[in-house]
Formats: C-alpha cells, structure tokens, sequence
C-alpha cells in the first residue's frame, strides 16, 4: 500500500502538470483569440468606412451622370429646333427660288 501512494503521489503529479501546461497554452490561445478579434473589428470598422466613402463617391457619379444626361437632352432639343429652323429656312429658300425663277421667266 505504501508504494502505492506515492505512485499515485507521481501520477496526481503528473496530471496536474498536464492540467497546468494546458491551461496555460489556453492562456496563449485566448490571448491570441482577443488579439485576432481586436484586429477583425479594426478591419471591420475601417470596411465600414471605406463603403462609406464608396458610396459617397458612387452617389457623387451618379449625380454626375443625371446632369450629363440633363444636358446632353437639352443639347438634343436644341438640335431638333435648329433642324426645324433650317428646314423652315430651306423651305422659303425654294420658295424664293420659285418665285424668282417665275419672276425670270415672265
């Protein structure tokens, strides 16, 4: 019985060795976890950030480009009106036409 004990004594020993280098590599690893989770959340914040600024700029383009297209339907009016014009004028310049070809033949 006596050399049981301290075979025990050994083992019981050896365990709690185990059971404290384990805990200890947790230690380690929950730091490590808290670090890599700190470092997530700064990623986290600065993707927020970024989108932000992203679509800050996607909004500014777009604004851009309703402009562009509010200006290129006035320049597309403008250009019908001055096809319209220049038909008209063609119009009376055949008319002229005629009438001094007339005028020429009498």
């Amino acid at each position: 019985m006596t050399q049981d004990r301290p075979d025990r004594l050994d083992r019981i020993e050896a365990t709690l060795e185990r059971v404290s280098q384990q805990l200890d590599n947790q230690v380690v690893v929950n730091a490590d976890l808290r670090q890599t989770s700190t470092q997530l959340q700064e990623s986290v914040v600065q993707l927020q950030e970024t989108v932000g600024e992203l679509t800050s700029s996607v909004s500014s383009l777009i604004g851009i480009a309703n402009q562009h297209q509010e200006n290129f339907m006035v320049l597309v009016t403008e250009i019908r009106d001055i096809r319209t014009d220049m038909r008209e004028m063609q119009s009376e310049i055949q008319q002229i036409l005629t009438r001094v070809e007339r005028l020429e033949n009498e």
